[in-house]
């Protein structure tokens, strides 16, 4: 009777725990909602932390990087400042040589300009002498040169016009059929030289032993480039009865309205004659 008793209220005990606790609640939508978004807040922190976890990775390696790179660019940085002074020191030297180039270039042309100008001096009692046949000057030169300044010009030869010598061209003899070489005369006396020279002028074409001779003054291949260069403005002159002068070394004088004009430029000239004489000038 007394375990029956006591198994009676155990099971009294048991009913009226029952009957006392609260029923089960099921959570509410606000709440399912809330722990929702809390999730997804966790999941996005967590995706956070990931990436900033890769971030910091690549961070710790570019700054690896970086200091690998260091010494190479300070090395790179060294070479530059020294290629920059180098180059700075090559532009000093060649303005430098620029400015004596220019120098020694005046001094050439000084000294070419001198050279040439001796040259033409050392030839002025030279006389060119074109178109007398080979074979001719067989009794000597210099005597065949006067017996064409006798019978071909009508000079004298007196004492004045004494021949300090008297040869050919040194180029090979040239055939039958071709031109003869020229003959170089040179004169002891600047005197006869004109004096051959203006009489050549006045008498034009020589005739003599079935010769066509002509003589010419004796210059440098520079200087009578040159002088051939007035060639068209002489002709326009000439066209329009105006005397003119081929000065010394290359330069061409006449006069135009009272006044005296030298022109050393053979484009100066023509152009200066075409516009003050007109269409009347013939080249």
């Amino acid at each position: 009777q007394g375990l029956k008793c006591s198994r009676k209220g155990i099971s009294t005990s048991r009913m009226t725990t029952r009957q006392t606790s609260p029923p089960h609640e099921s959570p509410s939508p606000q709440r399912k909602d809330q722990d929702s978004k809390m999730e997804n807040v966790l999941y996005k922190i967590s995706q956070i932390n990931s990436t900033l976890q890769g971030v910091a990775t690549d961070v710790s390696s570019i700054k690896e990087v970086v200091t690998d790179l260091k010494n190479p660019v300070s090395a790179i940085q060294k070479r530059l400042d020294e290629a920059e002074g180098r180059i700075s020191n090559m532009e000093d030297v060649t303005s430098k040589l620029v400015g004596d180039g220019e120098r020694h270039d005046k001094r050439l042309e000084v000294m070419w300009n001198r050279t040439e100008d001796l040259e033409n001096r050392s030839r002025r009692n030279n006389v060119r002498m074109i178109g007398l046949k080979e074979g001719l000057e067989a009794g000597g030169m210099i005597k065949c040169v006067y017996k064409i300044l006798s019978e071909g010009l009508g000079i004298d030869p007196d004492e004045e016009f004494e021949i300090e010598r008297a040869h050919r061209a040194f180029t090979p003899r040239p055939d039958a059929d071709r031109p003869p070489r020229i003959v170089l005369i040179k004169f002891l006396c600047s005197s006869a030289r004109e004096k051959v020279l203006q009489a050549a002028r006045e008498k034009g074409m020589i005739e003599w032993d079935g010769c066509r001779i002509s003589f010419f003054p004796d210059m440098s291949r520079e200087l009578a480039r040159r002088r051939w260069e007035f060639t068209a403005p002489r002709m326009m002159l000439r066209s329009v009865n105006v005397k003119y002068t081929l000065s010394y070394p290359a330069s061409l004088r006449f006069t135009w309205q009272g006044k005296n004009r030298v022109f050393t430029s053979s484009a100066d000239a023509e152009q200066f004659i075409k516009e003050h004489y007109g269409p009347h000038c013939l080249v």
